[in-house]
Order: structure tokens, then C-alpha cells, then sequence
């Protein structure tokens, strides 16, 4: 319950301009990881072109060059998001409802941008994903 709390005054809190929608994605990512860089740019193309608002979770603290100001990440987050916290890969990316809070995992490591916008189409299209996402 606590993570729920956390997360909407982090969600709230940021800015959701011209978001058309109730999902926004959500990135997992250190600093120092060489796919998170080499994954950021695609992340960052398919967000704009769904117009998805982008929560960039950093387990490190620290910026990426596409994601400059990075949400330091919990340990109740870290928990609600990866069955092992203590074992995360990443790039890891979820879409999630911003009203229910409620989510899908999109992808784990540094995927191409085709099979990324691929799942991401899937997911938004699948009305029983959506339903368990309400």
C-alpha cells in the first residue's frame, strides 16, 4: 500500500503535458549500463510517437543523456516492479494505467525498436490487457 501512495505523489507530481491517454511508460535503467544508453533514443522515439508521458526510474540516482532528470527508485518500488529486487535487469520497461496504477511489463533489455513499438501495439490493442489494467 505504501508503494501505491509513493508512486501517485511521484506520478502526480510530474508533469503529464499532452498525454492523450491514461497509460504512460515506465523505465528502468542505471546510469552506467551500456544497453540503458544504447536502448534510451528508442524508448525515447516510441514514447513520442504514442504520446506517452515517460517515468524514468534510475537505480543509480543518476541521469541518462535522453532522460536528464531521473526518479531515484525505492526499495517499495524496486518491490512492486521486479520479483527479485535484488536481481534487476535492466533496461526494463512497463506501461501503466495512471489512474488504476496497475501495469504490464513491455520489455527487458536492449530491445530493437520494431519489437519494443511491436509490444507495445500489442498490449494497447488487447482489450483483455487493458481490462486487467483498469
Amino acid at each position: 500500500m505504501r508503494f501505491i501512495a509513493l508512486l501517485s505523489l511521484i506520478l502526480m507530481s510530474l508533469p503529464v503535458l499532452g498525454m492523450p491517454g491514461q497509460y504512460a511508460m515506465v523505465f528502468f535503467y542505471l546510469s552506467s549500463c551500456p544497453d540503458c544508453h544504447r536502448f534510451a533514443p528508442k524508448l525515447q522515439r516510441l514514447t513520442q510517437a504514442y504520446a506517452l508521458p515517460t517515468y524514468a526510474f534510475s537505480l543509480d540516482g543518476r541521469p541518462l543523456p535522453d532522460y536528464p532528470v531521473p526518479i531515484p527508485v525505492t526499495p517499495d518500488i524496486s518491490q512492486q516492479f521486479f520479483p527479485n529486487p535484488r536481481n534487476i535487469v535492466v533496461p526494463a520497461t512497463f506501461l501503466i494505467n495512471v489512474n488504476t496504477r496497475k501495469y504490464v511489463r513491455v520489455s527487458v533489455g536492449n530491445v530493437e525498436y520494431d519489437a519494443l513499438a511491436h509490444s507495445v501495439q500489442n498490449i494497447l490493442s488487447d482489450p483483455g490487457v487493458l481490462r486487467a489494467m483498469e
